[in-house]
């Protein structure tokens, strides 16, 4: 299996960084995506993925750090790194206060351009990140035609199909083992499972049985179990089948 987003670079794991890589390869995992979120997070991904066979690296800007989009010039340097796979994550997230205003919103979808640029030029697929922003986000990417998913996915069936149209997958967390809504389910049961790919969006997101614990790569496990009870199929198939669209997706 494959978590295609974890923050290992998040100092979350710093003091036990080297036994979380070894615990996840033990228990299943094959390869680790960690994602940038501003730049110095980005330089981490990079320096972690250097070190671990296994271990790769996007680089990129969250919109929470919009600011940073004045030295965008070292995302694009980090992008010629070797073992940097995909741009971001990036995208737009309107849930943060002050984001309603209209200068920001702004400044987050220049932001958000400058990743669809680059990802271009780099010929890399883009990880987007999209929160309380559909319409703003869908307008602003309708037009991308590269590679992209969309990670920790929390909309409905409609926005689903909408970013399945323009091409790009869907990724989801353990959110899927605790939704009461029944939208993620919804969601699951008419995607197409060669559309999907999977994640914990660590330390984040601890799926159940590990609520309220620290998320680490290995219990992407639960949520392809989830994924395999919600579509009425082995477990064995959605890893196998999740895993070979992230090898294709990430080129790896």
């Amino acid at each position: 299996m494959i978590d295609t987003h974890a923050h290992l670079n998040f100092p979350d794991f710093e003091a036990d960084l080297d036994n979380i890589i070894q615990e996840s390869f033990e228990k299943g995992v094959e390869k680790i995506i960690i994602p940038g979120s501003n730049i110095s997070a980005s330089k981490k991904a990079v320096k972690i993925a250097e070190k671990y066979d296994g271990i790769f690296a996007a680089v990129g800007i969250h919109p929470e750090d919009a600011g940073d989009i004045k030295n965008f010039s070292e995302i694009e340097k980090l992008a010629n790194y070797d073992k940097v796979i995909a741009i971001g994550e990036c995208g737009l997230d309107y849930s943060y206060p002050g984001t309603d205003a209209k200068e920001d919103r702004l400044k987050q979808k220049q932001l958000l351009e400058r990743h669809l640029k680059l990802a271009e030029k780099m010929d890399l697929p883009l990880i987007f990140h999209n929160r309380d922003s559909d319409d703003d986000f869908y307008e602003t990417v309708k037009d991308y035609k590269g590679e992209a998913v969309l990670h920790c996915f929390t909309g409905n069936w409609e926005f689903a199909r909408k970013i399945l149209d323009l091409g790009f997958l869907i990724s989801f967390t353990g959110i899927i083992t605790f939704d009461k809504t029944g939208r993620l389910a919804e969601v699951l049961k008419n995607i197409p499972l060669d559309k999907v790919m999977v994640e914990t969006d660590a330390p984040y997101l601890a799926p159940v049985p590990y609520r309220g614990k620290r998320c680490e790569p290995w219990m992407t496990n639960e949520v392809i179990r989830k994924i395999a009870e919600i579509k009425g199929i082995l477990s064995q198939e959605v890893e196998e089948k999740t895993s070979t669209t992230a090898k294709n997706f990430f080129k790896l």
